[in-house]
């Protein structure tokens, strides 16, 4: 934290047993509401935590559990959705992530919405007082995100994309390309079939 005097005491108490960490959105809050933020924050935790890891009916976890779960923490889930396990979801931010119908994402996947700002980054400084910087993502209809994917805040990934293994995304991916490597780089465009 860069000033300690700026936020509230029930803010830094919160950010001691690791609850919040964001000061930028809950530095300067009032403190019943930080409280019931850090409660809520805490269960849903423990929702996300069962339906990551679960593997029996793993069929009904893909499609339908992980699904509702993550519409509960805030992000927009189409239909017919699948989502592996261990996908790992920016929890602060779930509400900037839009997934839409018949997208597939494959297990290990890590959804981040937000980064340090290391623009004003200088010698002397330390790099946990920058300010994060957010961005949405937005996967499109029909996108297949590979196993151990990351992809990072304000990523667009476009209709019917395909996503290789390990990947890193950092930037858009135009409908029906295929994008692979760290960074991501498109190496195929899908033809029209006959």
């Amino acid at each position: 934290m860069s000033d300690t005097k700026k936020t509230t005491l029930t803010f830094r108490l919160l950010n001691k047993l690791h609850l919040i960490h964001d000061e930028e959105k809950h530095g300067r809050i009032n403190p019943f509401t930080m409280v019931f933020f850090a409660f809520r924050t805490l269960w849903r935790r423990c929702i996300f935590k069962f339906a990551y890891n679960a593997y029996i009916f793993e069929f009904l976890y893909k499609k339908k559990l992980r699904p509702a779960v993550w519409r509960s923490l805030g992000c927009k889930v189409g239909k017919n959705v699948n989502i592996g396990h261990q996908v790992r979801v920016d929890f602060g931010n779930a509400e900037r992530i839009t997934i839409d119908d018949n997208a597939h994402i494959a297990n290990g996947v890590t959804f981040l919405c937000h980064m340090r700002d290391i623009s004003s980054y200088q010698v002397g400084m330390i790099a946990m007082d920058l300010p994060a910087k957010y961005g949405d993502i937005h996967l499109g209809k029909g996108c297949y995100i590979g196993i151990n994917v990351t992809i990072m805040p304000g990523v667009h990934i476009g209709d019917g994309a395909v996503i290789g293994s390990c990947a890193l995304v950092t930037k858009d991916v135009p409908a029906y390309s295929v994008a692979a490597g760290v960074p991501a780089k498109i190496i195929k465009t899908i033809e029209k079939g006959e």
